[in-house]
């Protein structure tokens, strides 16, 4: 058995569960052929160097399996006729393939798809609980600034305004000097001397 590598481009316009539905279709043939899926990895839409059947972007996916040059043909065969799939290229990776270290990948991948999961499913909790508190807080600045604003609309009454002590009298009459008093000459200036 080799392992093989295969690159298509679907049209962009192709609608998510019709993709599904493509590639299922390739599953089943991978199946019906005794071969080994290792890896089915969707790369999204990109732009492309040059427009395919007019087509600016495509859809790319990248598949990794194991199986016979008979796979090999049935797949391409099943792209050349589908007008879904505007290119496609297949790789030779190994010629001779040990079964038991690709089935050992096979169950890292997993493992690694597995904790890809987990941290999207954290970050993407993380990310709602810190909404939540940012719109709490949000909540919380607007009700407490209809309050002050309550509260300063609100007539004061003479018993309610607060009565002058004597620090504050003394405090404003302690201000800074004027600045005229403290504008004096330098001592050392030649011209204050010679008048002098």
């Amino acid at each position: 058995m080799r392992r093989y590598e295969t690159i298509v481009i679907i049209d962009p316009d192709v609608g998510k569960d019709a993709r599904t539905a493509l590639f299922d279709e390739v599953r089943g043939r991978i199946d019906e052929y005794s071969g080994r899926l290792i890896k089915f990895d969707e790369w999204g839409n990109r732009q492309l160097a040059y427009a395919i059947k007019k087509k600016p972007r495509g859809h790319f996916v990248r598949l990794d399996y194991c199986g016979t040059i008979g796979l090999v043909d049935e797949i391409e065969r099943r792209f050349k006729i589908n007008d879904a799939f505007l290119k496609f290229m297949t790789v030779l990776l190994e010629r001779e393939v040990d079964m038991v270290a690709i089935e050992a990948e096979i169950a890292e991948i997993a493992e690694q798809e597995k904790k890809a999961a987990s941290a999207r499913e954290k970050a993407a909790a993380a990310a709602e609980k810190a909404a939540s508190e940012k719109a709490k807080n949000a909540e919380a600045k607007k009700t407490s600034a209809d309050d002050t604003s309550s509260k300063s609309n609100k007539p004061q009454s003479p018993e309610d305004s607060p009565e002058p002590t004597a620090t504050d009298s003394t405090e404003s009459n302690t201000s800074a000097p004027d600045e005229k008093e403290t504008t004096k000459p330098p001592v050392d200036d030649p011209e204050s001397n010679e008048k002098e």
